[in-house]
């Protein structure tokens, strides 16, 4: 193979190197949705059935960061997630009563003792959070208030498909790629052939 004929390779492969690290790129901004069930084995809230929209990339305490969440708590409809000024370290309440970071963990117990922190349509406050790897609880409280209950129960987690079920180092494993991922990765080939296509005009 000539010079010339290794220079155009070379620019291929870059020019594809460079097409697949966007659709990559585009493909981890991407949140992952987690299905979460809260079932108490003593007194009530009794169950919380939560979606959780869930960044892919790792936060700087080794978890993820929940960015949005949806459900219900024994039928009250959640509205939001809580902001957190701190995120994704731990910070109190406006109204001082809990103290949250917002923050999943591929691995049980999927959150921390802070927890996840949101608020539901009858203008209640949740938080969910672990003793230990198998053990939840969660509180509710109403601003002006004070705290109304807490149960103690367990919790299930699963990824939403395309994703597997939910274990410990699933998170950031490849999915089925995105319409923008695949579209990437055409205009890389695409570009691979424009390039070995071309040929430079020999001199007579």
């Amino acid at each position: 193979m000539g010079y010339a004929s290794m220079r155009r390779l070379g620019k291929a492969i870059a020019a594809f190197g460079a097409a697949l690290g966007l659709a990559t790129a585009a493909g981890q901004a991407k949140a992952s949705t987690w299905l979460v069930t809260y079932a108490a084995q003593s007194g009530a809230p009794a169950l919380a059935t939560l979606t959780l929209d869930v960044a892919d990339a790792l936060n700087a305490v080794g978890g993820y960061d929940v960015l949005g969440v949806s459900g219900a708590v024994d039928g009250d409809t959640v509205t939001h997630l809580v902001a957190n000024p701190s995120q994704p370290f731990a910070s109190y309440s406006a109204d001082g009563m809990f103290i949250f970071d917002n923050v999943v963990w591929a691995a049980a117990p999927h959150f921390s003792n802070p927890g996840l922190f949101f608020a539901a349509a009858s203008g209640d406050e949740y938080n969910l959070f672990s003793d230990n790897a198998t053990t939840y609880e969660l509180y509710r409280a109403h601003a002006g208030v004070g705290y109304l209950d807490h149960s103690v129960g367990s919790v299930a987690a699963a990824l939403i498909p395309p994703h597997a079920p939910l274990d410990p180092g699933d998170i950031g494993t490849a999915g089925v790629p995105e319409p923008a991922t695949w579209t990437m990765l055409i205009l890389g080939f695409g570009a691979v052939g424009v390039a070995l296509r071309r040929r430079r005009p020999v001199p007579a």
